[in-house]
C-alpha cells in the first residue's frame, strides 16, 4: 500500500470510528438486547454495495419489525446492531454500519440483531487508480457542511474578515480563485497541508471569529486536506449532481425506537449513485420535538411527526418521520368522516393521539360559513330561519346559497386584489376599478383557474380595456414579474435565488434569470403612475442579461429549457402551458392550499404561499388529493370550496379537549377551529349590519360594502386602524390579525359607531319605532350580532341591565354596544 492510500485509509478509519488494522474486530457501540422478540428478519439496505475508489463508502440501514408495533412502524437498529467484517484486507465497518473500502476485491458484511443475522456482499474496485479530490463535488460541499459558506459566516455577500465564499457555494469559479489564488494563495499550502490557513482556522489552531468548524477526524478537514495536498486542482464540471435521495423517505418507527439513521443518497449525470451522508447537512423541520444529528442519526423526544432536511449542493430532499408514544387510554371520538378530507385529518389524528373538538352548534356554524365564503353574517331573519329549521340537510344547502350569492364573487375578488396588488398607486384610479371588475367577473363565473392564469401571463394590450395586463403594470421589470408569477401561482418565494442559489430550496439562480427570461420581452408604452393609457406590448428584441456571465438567458421554468419559437411568437405562451399543466408540481396544490388557508386559518402548507421542500406541507397526502380534484373539477374554486366547506373538519368546534399524555401538538392536525380576529372590512360590514346605518366612502355610492371596495389604501379611520392591507407586497401577510389596544378604543369610542346605534334609520331605532317588546329587541339584537339567541342567562342580565336605565332607548343601546364589543362578535370562531 502506498503512503497516500495508507494515509486516505487511516483518515476514513478514524472519520468512520473504525478500527485502523484489520485483525481487530468492530465492536457495538450499544449493547443490544439480544433476547429481544423479532417479528420479522433484519432488513438491511442496500442489499448489496458496490464501492468505487478509495473515498467511496456505503452507511447501511439495519431495521426490524418488533412484535406488537403499530401497523406500518418499523424500528431502525442501526446503531444496537453488531457488525463485522469477513474479509477486513477488502472493506471495513464501523460500529454505526458505515463501509469503506480497504483493498481491491470482494467482501462481506455480517450483521446481527436479535439472534439473527444477515451477510451482505460488498464490491470494491478502483483502488488502485489515482484518485483526485472533485473540487465541485467534494470540497464546495466539505465548506458548506463546516458551515464555512453559510449567510452568517464567509457566505455572507461582503464575506467575513475579507474572507469571501459563495452562498452555500452556488458559485464555484468564485470559491476556487477565493480558496486557492486570492491573496497569493495564503489560506491553502500544498508543501505543507497542515500549516493551511483554512484548515488551522477550522480547526481553532488559530484565532477564528467563527470558532471550530471541524475536527481532524471529520470528513470535510480530510477532503479539504487532501485537495491541498493534489495541489489545490479544479478539474472543472466533470459531473453534474441531478438528483438527491434521503432514505428512508417516509417511515412511522416503532414505539421503543425513537432513533432513525438516514443515508443520503447523490445521483449524477454519469449515471453513479453515491452515498453523501459525510457530505450532506442536515436539519429538523421542528427541533422541539425531533433533533438530527450531523451524520444523520435522527431522535424523537416526544410524539410528533418531524421531516428531516438534506442539503448536498444545490440539492435538498427530505425524510418523513413519525413517532408516537402510545397511552393505552386515548380512544378517539370524533365524528364520523363525511368524505376525503374528514378521511385525511381524522386518520392523522388518529395517528398522533389528538383528540379533535365536536362539531361546532348551528349558531357558530352559520356565523363561520358566512364569514369565511360570503366576508359578512347574515341577517336576523336569515338566522332565525336557519336555526329553527330541522331539515338535516340545511347546513350543506347553505353553503350551496352562500357560493351562489353575489357576496362570494367580491369577497373572493378581494383577497385576490390584495395579493395581486389591485392599488391606484401602480394601475390607475380608473384602472383599479376595472381591475376589480375583471375579478370579480372571474368569481362570479367560476371561470377555470388555469384560465385566468393563461389570461394573466399572457396579457396584452391598454390595461384600462384589457384589465388583465394589469399584472405588467404592477411587476415592471422581467426579475418582478418571475417573482410575482411564482408567488401567486405556484407559491414559491425565488427572490432569495435573484443573488444567489436559494438557500431553502433546489432552485438556482440560473432557474431565477431562466424564468425572468420568459418575461425579457414585456415592454409598456403610454403613460404611467395615475394616467390609464399604458399600453403592454412585445419587443422581440429585448433579452434578460445573467449577472454572474453576463450573457442572455435562454428562457427556462425551473430547469425546464423552453422550445426554439418561430419568429413573433411570445415565450410567455410556453410559460403558461408549463404552469398550468396537470401534473405541474405547484400550480393545483398551491391554489387549494391558498383555499384551505382562507377557510382553516391556517394552510396546509403554511405560510401559505412558501411551497419549499425545507417546508413541507403537514398533510401532504390531503393536499395531493383536494389538487387532484381542483384539475379533475376544472380547475373551478367552487367545487372545492363545497369540499371543504361540508367537510366535518371544517365544521369542528373551537374548543377541543385537554391533550392527553403522549398526544402530539394539535395545531397543525386541524383538531379545532382556529379563532382569529375579523379583517377590517369584516368587522365593518357586520357593525353596518348589524345597526342598520351603513358605512360611507368617498366616491362610492351610499350602501356600498367595505368588501366591495376596488382599491386597498381607502381613507377610511376603521378600515385603516384595523390593518386593511395597502397593497404593496405580492404576500397573504400584508393583513396583522393581532388586535391592539388601538382597535379596543376605536371600537369603543367610535363617535360613528355610538350615533349608528340611535341613528333615525338605524335598525334599533326601527325595532323601538315598531313597538317592538324587550324580549323581541334584545333577540333581534343577538341574531344580528352573533347569529344567535340570547342564553338564559344573558336574558336575565339583560333584563336586568333594562330595569335599571333610565332611558328603554339608551338601555338598548348598551346592549348593542357591549354585543359589538365582545370576543364573540370580533372574532371568527
Amino acid at each position: 500500500m502506498t503512503g497516500r492510500t495508507a494515509f486516505m485509509t487511516l483518515a476514513l478509519c478514524l472519520a468512520a470510528g473504525i478500527p485502523a488494522t484489520a485483525a481487530e474486530p468492530a465492536v457495538p457501540a450499544v449493547s443490544s438486547p439480544q433476547n429481544e422478540s423479532v417479528q420479522t428478519a433484519l432488513a438491511i439496505s442496500p442489499a448489496s454495495v458496490q464501492l468505487t475508489g478509495l473515498r467511496d463508502r456505503q452507511q447501511l440501514l439495519v431495521s426490524i419489525r418488533p412484535d406488537g408495533a403499530a401497523e406500518n412502524a418499523l424500528a431502525d437498529v442501526t446503531r444496537q446492531a453488531t457488525f463485522d467484517s469477513l474479509e477486513p484486507s477488502i472493506a471495513l465497518v464501523s460500529r454505526s454500519g458505515l463501509i469503506v473500502p480497504r483493498g481491491q476485491g470482494e467482501a462481506r458484511i455480517r450483521v446481527e440483531y436479535g439472534g439473527k443475522s444477515q451477510v451482505l456482499n460488498v464490491t470494491v474496485d478502483g483502488i488502485g487508480a489515482a484518485e483526485q479530490v472533485d473540487f465541485r463535488t467534494e470540497v464546495i460541499a466539505a465548506l458548506s457542511r463546516a458551515g464555512c459558506s453559510q449567510g452568517s459566516c464567509h457566505g455572507a455577500p461582503q464575506g467575513k474578515n475579507g474572507f469571501r465564499l459563495s452562498l452555500r457555494g452556488y458559485d464555484p469559479d468564485l470559491d476556487f480563485e477565493t480558496l486557492a489564488r486570492e491573496t497569493g494563495g495564503r489560506r491553502v499550502n500544498p508543501f505543507d497541508p497542515d500549516q493551511s490557513l483554512i484548515l488551522r482556522k477550522g480547526l481553532g489552531t488559530v484565532p477564528h471569529q467563527g470558532g471550530v468548524r471541524f475536527r481532524q477526524t471529520d470528513s470535510s478537514y480530510q477532503i479539504l486536506r487532501a485537495w491541498i495536498q493534489q495541489g489545490c486542482r479544479d478539474q472543472g464540471r466533470t459531473r453534474q449532481l441531478t438528483g438527491l435521495e434521503v432514505l428512508p423517505g417516509l417511515r412511522r418507527l416503532a414505539e421503543d425506537y425513537p432513533q432513525q439513521q438516514l443515508v443520503a443518497l447523490a445521483t449524477f449525470d454519469d449515471g453513479t449513485v453515491q452515498d453523501v451522508t459525510h457530505l450532506a447537512v442536515f436539519s429538523s423541520s421542528d427541533e422541539n420535538a425531533a433533533t438530527v444529528t450531523r451524520d444523520g442519526l435522527a431522535e424523537f423526544s416526544t410524539t410528533a411527526e418531524a421531516t428531516i432536511l438534506v442539503r448536498y449542493l444545490d440539492q435538498f430532499a427530505s425524510s418523513r418521520l413519525m413517532w408516537v408514544r402510545h397511552n393505552p387510554e386515548y380512544r378517539f371520538e370524533g365524528p364520523l368522516a363525511a368524505g376525503l378530507i374528514d378521511e385525511h385529518i381524522f386518520a392523522r389524528q388518529r395517528q398522533m393521539q389528538v383528540q379533535p373538538a365536536a362539531l361546532a352548534n348551528d349558531a357558530v356554524f352559520l356565523r363561520r360559513a358566512c364569514l369565511d365564503t360570503i366576508g359578512t353574517l347574515p341577517t336576523a331573519e336569515e338566522a332565525r330561519r336557519f336555526l329553527d329549521s330541522t331539515d338535516p340537510d340545511k347546513r350543506s344547502q347553505l353553503i350551496d346559497r352562500l357560493l351562489e350569492r353575489d357576496e362570494y364573487a367580491l369577497f373572493w375578488a378581494l383577497k385576490w386584489a390584495d395579493i395581486m396588488r389591485g392599488s391606484e398607486v401602480t394601475i390607475s384610479r380608473r384602472g383599479v376599478f376595472s381591475f376589480h371588475r375583471y375579478l370579480v367577473q372571474q368569481f362570479r363565473e367560476d371561470r377555470p383557474f388555469n384560465e385566468f392564469a393563461r389570461e394573466t401571463l399572457t396579457s396584452l394590450g391598454n390595461t384600462l380595456h384589457r384589465p388583465e395586463a394589469s399584472f405588467f403594470r404592477v411587476a415592471r421589470t422581467p426579475e418582478e414579474m418571475a417573482e410575482a408569477a411564482s408567488q401567486l401561482f405556484l407559491g414559491v418565494r425565488i427572490g432569495c435565488a435573484k443573488c444567489h442559489n436559494h438557500p431553502f430550496e433546489s432552485i438556482t439562480q440560473d432557474d431565477y434569470y431562466g424564468l425572468a427570461a420568459c418575461f425579457a420581452r414585456v415592454k409598456f408604452k403610454g403613460k404611467q403612475f395615475g394616467l390609464d393609457d399604458e399600453v403592454v406590448y412585445l419587443d422581440q428584441r429585448s433579452e434578460v442579461r445573467h449577472p454572474r456571465t453576463n450573457t442572455n438567458v435562454v428562457p427556462a421554468m425551473f430547469g425546464v429549457v423552453q422550445e426554439e419559437l418561430a419568429a413573433g411568437e411570445d415565450r410567455r405562451e410556453q410559460l403558461a402551458s408549463w404552469l398550468t399543466a396537470a401534473d405541474n408540481r405547484w400550480f393545483a396544490r398551491s391554489n387549494v392550499n391558498r383555499m384551505w388557508f382562507h377557510l382553516f386559518g391556517r394552510g396546509i402548507v403554511e405560510p401559505v404561499d412558501d411551497f419549499r421542500e425545507t417546508n413541507p406541507p403537514s398533510h401532504p397526502e390531503l393536499l395531493d388529493a383536494l389538487a387532484e380534484e381542483f384539475v379533475r373539477g376544472g380547475y373551478r374554486f367552487r367545487p372545492v370550496l363545497r369540499m371543504i366547506l361540508n367537510s366535518q373538519a371544517y365544521q369542528l368546534g373551537y374548543e377541543a379537549p385537554a391533550p392527553i399524555a403522549g398526544a402530539a401538538e394539535s395545531t397543525k392536525y386541524f383538531a379545532k377551529a382556529q379563532v382569529q380576529m375579523l379583517t377590517g372590512e369584516q368587522l365593518l360590514d357586520a357593525v353596518s349590519l348589524a345597526t342598520g346605518v351603513p358605512a360611507r366612502f368617498e366616491g362610492y355610492p351610499v350602501g356600498t360594502r367595505a368588501i366591495e371596495l376596488a382599491e386597498g389604501a381607502v381613507d377610511h379611520p376603521f378600515l385603516q386602524a384595523f390593518s386593511k392591507p395597502v397593497r404593496d407586497v405580492t404576500c397573504e401577510c400584508a393583513r396583522d390579525g393581532d388586535p391592539s389596544i388601538g382597535q379596543v378604543i376605536h371600537l369603543l369610542n367610535n363617535p360613528e359607531i355610538q350615533q349608528a346605534f340611535r341613528a333615525p334609520e338605524g335598525r334599533l331605532t326601527g325595532w323601538i319605532r315598531a313597538d317592538k317588546s324587550d324580549a323581541e329587541i334584545v333577540e333581534l339584537l343577538y341574531l344580528s350580532t352573533l347569529s344567535r339567541r340570547p342564553t338564559s342567562a344573558e336574558t336575565k342580565l339583560v333584563q336586568q341591565h333594562l330595569a335599571q336605565s333610565e332611558e328603554r332607548a339608551a338601555g338598548l343601546a348598551d346592549i348593542q354596544h357591549a354585543l359589538i364589543n365582545s370576543h364573540e362578535f370580533l372574532l371568527r370562531h
